[in-house]
């Protein structure tokens, strides 16, 4: 599952935000994957090669930024961060703007970025007390940049979603405007595409899942219950087809606390162009219950399945899905695996799965006792596909698996649809002795558990571009704040 928060049911936390910062540059030499074939983009295909990437750290010097996401144009890299009270030690502003969803915005292809800044303080004009879950879109016909986000902690209890537009690329937000309706109260994880104006915001409350459309560049939206099928919902990703439907990948969890064997299935869901009318597939995948968290705070089925949609040039769509290597076996270690569909992708007929995206057993994860999480996946031109995902194989080197170390984030790349991929996995993210929760085998605990993976147009030749959470533990805070890392493969 992916989850901030599984905000409907246990909000993560409360913190305080800060005003903002430089970035912090660490300069790492890396084996990953360069660029070789055209797609769609003028991209080329991928091959092993030495190349030089800059790491940089967002949001602010001590934190506490949380589950990042982002977009690009052809001039513009955007990124999203949800801000909690970090260490003001570093800086006072640490200690604004707390639990505020905050842009940062990069005009040179990522090489540097514009100070974090609140996208909507008070949606709808309410002084929410809480904001998470942020998704972001750009609508390529216009230029508008989408914001969507949870609101929550007003007395009555609702979740809203809200939906902010700028139109100067980010550099500043008009009024938020809500996206869900009186069915949904309690809305959670949403997602966000956006296409010649028509904007689709997935999300769920429990069982019924959401499609809410703006026909208007995002004035006002229409709620359409498409579902209801299962006990928890998660809407986890979406993309466009070149005839403008809306596609959403959905993990749901078959009981109230997510357990058992399968505990949640994996389906997608075609939205017809300009409108709210929704076609869901039948149960493509499934997982069994995940790994418990290390810790005693987490929150809900913070391991849990999770799945991942892209669509390649061709129209082939593709679904990593999480699940347990002992797929019958409850808390079963995680991997993650690959499905795809040329078409006729509501039906189960149009799938089929092509193996694994991971590759954690590659060095140092005994007996296949680490876990690989959270995967992520982009598509260019016909067949190419790039992965990530979080993994903690090297979590054995200190000579203890306990699963509180050794994390790093992964990548892959494929030039034939996942059939093969060009190289092992690369590590992408790098030891900073800066910040506090890296350490030389990688960082102490994943901190949020979704991650952001785009092409980046700005490149001169477009390249994956990625962001992720770092942390210590699952709580954060001003004493172990997490932190945001970014890099892009231009």
């Amino acid at each position: 599952m992916t989850a901030m928060t599984r905000t409907s049911f246990m909000p993560r936390r409360t913190g305080t935000p800060r005003a903002s910062r430089w970035l912090s540059l660490k300069l790492v030499t890396l084996f990953i994957a360069a660029l070789a074939a055209v797609t769609a983009w003028g991209l080329a295909a991928p091959s092993a090669a030495h190349a030089a990437i800059s790491v940089l750290r967002l949001g602010y010097c001590g934190g506490d930024d949380w589950e990042p996401t982002m977009a690009s144009d052809s001039t513009h890299v955007y990124v999203l961060i949800t801000h909690f009270a970090g260490d003001t030690s570093c800086d006072p502003a640490d200690g604004q703007n707390n639990s505020r969803i905050m842009i940062q915005v990069s005009a040179d292809g990522g090489k540097t970025f514009s100070a974090p800044a609140v996208v909507a303080n008070t949606p709808g004009g309410l002084a929410y007390p809480s904001q998470a879950d942020p998704s972001i879109a750009v609508d390529k016909a216009t230029g508008a940049v989408y914001v969507s986000f949870l609101a929550y902690g007003l007395s009555g209890g609702h979740t809203d979603i809200y939906v902010a537009k700028s139109t100067n690329f980010g550099q500043s937000f008009g009024p938020a405007v809500q996206a869900n309706a009186k069915g949904c109260k309690n809305c959670d994880h949403e997602k966000i595409l956006a296409n010649n104006n028509v904007i689709y915001d997935a999300y769920t409350q429990a069982q019924y899942h959401f499609v809410s459309v703006s026909t208007d560049g995002g004035a006002t939206f229409t709620q359409h219950q498409a579902d209801s099928t299962f006990v928890v919902g998660f809407a986890e990703g979406g993309v466009l087809d070149s005839q403008g439907n809306a596609w959403f990948a959905w993990g749901d969890c078959e009981s109230s606390n997510c357990t058992g064997t399968p505990a949640v299935d994996y389906r997608v869901s075609e939205t017809l162009a300009g409108g709210g009318t929704t076609t869901f597939s039948p149960v493509l995948a499934q997982s069994p219950q995940s790994p418990d968290c290390p810790y005693s705070s987490c929150g809900f089925a913070y391991y849990g399945g999770q799945d991942a949609i892209a669509i390649d040039s061709a129209g082939t769509i593709y679904l990593a899905w999480q699940t347990g290597q002992v797929q019958s076996q409850r808390k079963s270690p995680t991997i993650i695996n690959l499905s795809r569909c040329s078409s006729n992708c509501t039906s189960a007929a149009g799938w089929s799965v092509i193996g694994r995206v991971d590759d954690k057993t590659a060095a140092n994860c005994p007996n296949a006792a680490c876990y690989a999480l959270f995967p992520n996946l982009l598509a260019a031109g016909p067949g190419q596909l790039f992965a990530t995902w979080i993994d903690d194989r090297n979590d054995s080197i200190d000579g203890t698996v306990d699963h509180v170390d050794g994390y790093n984030l992964w990548y892959r790349a494929s030039t034939t649809g996942g059939t093969t991929w060009t190289t092992p996995g690369q590590q992408i993210s790098q030891f900073d002795p800066a910040q506090s929760q890296s350490t030389p085998n990688g960082f102490l605990f994943p901190y949020g558990d979704y991650t952001g993976l785009i092409m980046n147009t700005t490149c001169r030749t477009p390249a994956p571009a990625m962001t992720w959470g770092e942390g210590h533990n699952w709580v954060g805070g001003p004493t172990a704040p997490g932190h945001i890392e970014f890099t892009s493969l231009c």
